[in-house]
């Protein structure tokens, strides 16, 4: 996928706006209030993969923590260095621009306490090696925090949404689907395609949830605006987040990961 790089940058604008939408922000809530159920390690260091405009990795720096940012966009990448300027944690992260595939070679004597892998293995062809190379850069007990979006949530919200029936069941056994942010095609995968890499890879899956259960369903985008409708859809989405069914349908999944010691030790 050679072509990403641009296609994130060209598309930075409506990535932003996106960023800013209720449902927007409801990704990125949920999602750090799932990684704070489980890591707690003061002085440590963060690898934000895929970080983007840094939405991920400045509440991280605001609480104390050492981030490294690591993107293929040099836009993203300048764009979250405006954002961490204006939030006054500057000195708390650093940039690097590259993928994945680069961590070995711009890390090679670092080990992170938590790797956040947000919105970036729908693009990844080889989640195996990905994951792997992740769980490399891991400190013993480290933690991984994977978001992806979710096959299962695509035909709920073209029949519920769109209300695009026929378009929800031709997405049932889809592999790739449509962004509507970036326009490009993704890999359709679920919640059970990460646990096996995972546990190769030498990590136990600790906590998997759901992002956005029911916002994405609702169909009038404009209430989701309104601050006592969002404030009441807030509290359901946090809730929801870690209940089965609820979370299996969500559009994103979140697995959190520990990297075990024994593992490491052979």
């Amino acid at each position: 996928m050679t072509h990403l790089p641009q296609t994130f940058s060209a598309h930075l604008t409506a990535f932003k706006e996106n960023q800013n939408t209720p449902w927007g922000k409801l990704r990125y809530g949920v999602g750090m209030a799932n990684i704070q159920k489980h890591f707690h390690t003061h002085k440590a260091q963060v690898l934000d993969v895929g970080g983007g405009t840094g939405l991920d990795a400045i509440p991280f720096a605001k609480q104390g923590y050492r981030v490294t940012l690591l993107d293929y966009s040099e836009e993203m990448i300048e764009e979250a260095k405006r954002s961490a300027k204006e939030e006054g944690v500057s000195d708390r992260i650093t940039y690097h621009q590259g993928d994945i595939n680069s961590i070995p070679t711009l890390f090679p004597n670092t080990r992170f306490d938590l790797i956040l892998c947000h919105n970036v293995l729908q693009y990844v062809e080889d989640i195996n090696t990905a994951i792997k190379t992740m769980s490399e850069a891991l400190k013993p007990n480290g933690f991984v925090s994977i978001i992806a979006i979710n096959r299962y949530s695509e035909p709920y919200r073209l029949a519920l949404h769109q209300l695009d029936l026929d378009g929800a069941l031709a997405t049932l056994d889809a592999e790739m689907l449509r962004t509507t942010v970036f326009n490009t095609d993704v890999h359709a995968r679920t919640v059970g395609d990460m646990h096996e890499p995972l546990r190769e890879a030498g990590c136990s899956v600790v906590g998997d949830y759901g992002i956005r259960c029911v916002c994405d369903y609702i169909q009038d985008d404009g209430i989701k605006s309104d601050p006592t409708f969002f404030a009441k859809l807030e509290k359901l989405e946090y809730e929801l987040s870690r209940r089965a069914p609820y979370k299996n349908v969500a559009k994103f999944f979140q697995v959190v990961a520990k990297k075990e010691e024994q593992n490491i030790r052979g």
